[in-house]
């Protein structure tokens, strides 16, 4: 038998995988919902989404709807809608192609002129930071303006307290941090017409997750804490839950978050525990905005240079055709204190920045809360993070973020999971 310890997206995900593999496994999840920060509800009528907005239909999410029967429910992102960045009193759009680059109004002329010097900068020095690379790169107009905003907004974190080997060469799969991305651009790389569209689904990002679950409700056992892991006498591990059942696993893969997974992880393994709760992770807030507002295009990021405390805002009413809804970010480690303010002034800091950006008023819906990883300085701590054999982290701490990264690698490990030695990926059947 498989352990698996949560139940979020990837947990979810996992378990999807190992019953396509007829592998042997139960889930166990402490909250009384499966989906983690994911989470969907339907407020006046209209759809609000709690944690992701949306998500791309990358191989590994396209094979997971169609292997939980959504595929009629997507709702796809129109590739051709402009994404903006709000610099010096207009929101300018970023650019996604060489013309649109020789075009664009988000940089001068002065630094599309520095652009041309990139690729005569070399790759990321050791313990670099992204910041200090972008800069180094594409000169610090091009930093301020548009990579530090988007880059950040991923994380909710500050590109200069991050890594580039941690964090940049991950999302970029490795070491293309260390050829020319300007010569990638030019070439087509970046074009969105020719990537996974953008998708979510008709009731939210939660029908998601709830499919994955319906897929495999009788593995997973909700409200039930994982209270202990010990080592079994046969290299085995025994997993045992709150309410005092125990479970023989030949692995177990914890899919929580870092300071819960360090918590099961102390008594065996204080080392790995140890690492894992000097992990940061940014605190944000998500307040729901409506509102009739003339506007076209997936939202916008806020430059560097300006003093807003919006962190950027997904116009859900245009990209997924949900009428009057926008989704304004605040927190993060550029503003860690904003997440401790009343939902009162919350509601009424994201109404107000969202009109004297776009001109248009709004009305507060709701303001929810999450936390993500940071992806900082922090994570030197796993850089000789070390587990015994059967013990397995699958999280979005210790591989690439953002669903279809989730997928992937979830994907990887039940592949990995369910292989006898010699069988060259041939599957084990039920354990």
């Amino acid at each position: 038998m498989i352990g698996v310890v949560g139940a979020g997206v990837t947990g979810l995900s996992l378990s999807v995988y190992l019953e396509e593999r007829r592998a042997d496994h139960v889930v166990l999840e402490a909250r009384p919902r499966a989906g983690g920060v994911i989470r969907s509800s339907r407020v006046d009528g209209r759809i609000l989404d709690y944690g992701p907005q949306r998500t791309r239909a990358t191989p590994a999410v396209s094979e997971m709807v169609g292997l939980v029967g959504l595929e009629h429910e997507v709702v796809t992102v129109d590739s051709h809608l402009p994404l903006f960045v709000y610099r010096g009193g207009r929101l300018r759009q970023v650019p996604f192609s060489p013309g649109e680059l020789i075009r664009t109004d988000l940089l001068s002329w002065r630094g599309k002129l520095r652009l041309l010097l990139e690729p005569l900068r070399r790759g990321p020095e050791p313990d670099e930071t992204v910041a200090r690379f972008l800069v180094r790169k594409f000169g610090r107009e091009a930093y301020e303006s548009l990579m530090g905003p988007l880059f950040g907004g991923l994380y909710g974190s500050d590109p200069a307290d991050m890594f580039v080997r941690h964090s940049l060469a991950v999302l970029m799969d490795g070491g293309a941090t260390g050829r020319s991305l300007l010569w990638r651009f030019l070439r087509g790389a970046f074009n969105r017409r020719t990537s996974p569209p953008a998708i979510s689904f008709r009731d939210g990002m939660e029908a998601f997750v709830e499919a994955m679950l319906e897929r495999v409700r009788h593995r997973v056992r909700l409200e039930t804490p994982a209270a202990r892991l010990k080592a079994g006498k046969n290299g085995d591990w025994i997993l045992r839950s709150a309410d005092g059942d125990e479970y023989q696993c030949s692995d177990v893969v914890l899919t929580l978050e870092a300071e819960r997974a360090a918590d099961l992880l102390e008594p065996t393994v204080p080392d790995a525990a140890d690492r894992l709760r000097r992990l940061h992770y940014n605190d944000l807030a998500l307040v729901h905005l409506v509102g009739e507002c003339p506007l076209e295009g997936l939202g916008y990021q806020i430059s560097f240079k300006e003093s807003f405390r919006t962190r950027g805002v997904t116009w859900n009413a245009s990209a997924l055709k949900r009428k009057g809804i926008y989704t304004a970010f605040l927190g993060g480690s550029r503003d860690p204190d904003a997440t401790a303010l009343p939902d009162d002034v919350l509601k009424e800091i994201a109404a107000r920045e969202f009109r004297v950006i776009t001109g248009c008023r709004v009305q507060p819906l709701e303001v929810s809360r999450t936390r993500i990883p940071a992806w900082d300085r922090s994570w030197t701590a796993l850089d000789d993070l070390s587990l015994p054999s059967g013990l397995h982290l699958c999280s979005n701490y210790e591989s690439r973020v953002g669903l279809p990264g989730r997928l992937a690698r979830a994907r990887e490990l039940a592949a990995r999971l369910t292989r006898r030695p010699g069988d060259e990926g041939a599957e084990t059947g039920r354990r």
